[in-house]
């Protein structure tokens, strides 16, 4: 049900499960996920400062980018077998009907930050506004994490993440530039959007 999305009373013939008891099966499998320690304390976890300096030094080796902690976007995920009755609410302008996974991925492809579940009707902005990370942003709990580093000589203290031109304008958002005028623009542009194909390729991933 959950690699697959099929309907709970699919398992009827071949397995004796009746939808209820499907679904009751699915609930239990995914709490025991969640609250299983060996698996929350390493996968299902905010990062920490140790965590933020380990990775930052990695994109800086990386990607020469002191202070980046990853690259944050959104991807839809095509829902085959999404029921009739919701189909207007996740079908977007693709024609078929989507679930959007924002995440914040390193070079590593490790996923720092995920919120999954958002239909496919809205767009980046949208989801940005109502996504966790912002939250944190706001209630003071990012700045746990941040630590300071020096970029062309200058001391900074807010780590920052990759985005594109949609996002919004703020300080831990390092956009592409648009239209690049100088020889130096066209060249950050060019790096910045190489260190964004870390987050790109979790859709050729998960696809």
């Amino acid at each position: 049900m959950i690699c697959y999305g099929i309907s709970g009373n699919a398992f009827l013939d071949y397995h004796q499960f009746g939808e209820s008891t499907s679904r009751r099966c699915v609930h239990h499998l995914v709490i025991g996920l969640v609250s299983c320690p060996a698996l929350a304390e390493v996968y299902l976890r905010i990062p920490t400062k140790a965590d933020s300096i380990k990775v930052t030094t990695m994109h800086k080796n990386a990607h020469k980018m002191p202070g980046m902690l990853g690259s944050l976007d959104v991807t839809k995920v095509h829902w085959k077998n999404c029921p009739t009755a919701l189909k207007r609410q996740f079908q977007g302008r693709e024609k078929y009907a989507s679930i959007v996974l924002e995440a914040v991925v390193d070079h590593n492809l490790w996923f720092w930050h995920a919120s999954f579940g958002f239909p496919g009707t809205l767009n980046d902005i949208n989801i940005w506004e109502r996504s966790s990370l912002l939250e944190s942003m706001l209630n003071g709990r990012h700045e746990q994490i941040d630590h300071p580093f020096t970029l062309d000589e200058k001391p900074f203290k807010k780590l920052y993440y990759l985005v594109d031109g949609i996002y919004p304008s703020l300080s831990r958002f390092l956009g592409t530039e648009t239209d690049p005028s100088t020889r130096l623009d066209g060249s950050f542009k060019i790096e910045q959007e190489a260190a964004r194909k870390d987050v790109e390729r979790i859709t050729f991933i998960i696809a």
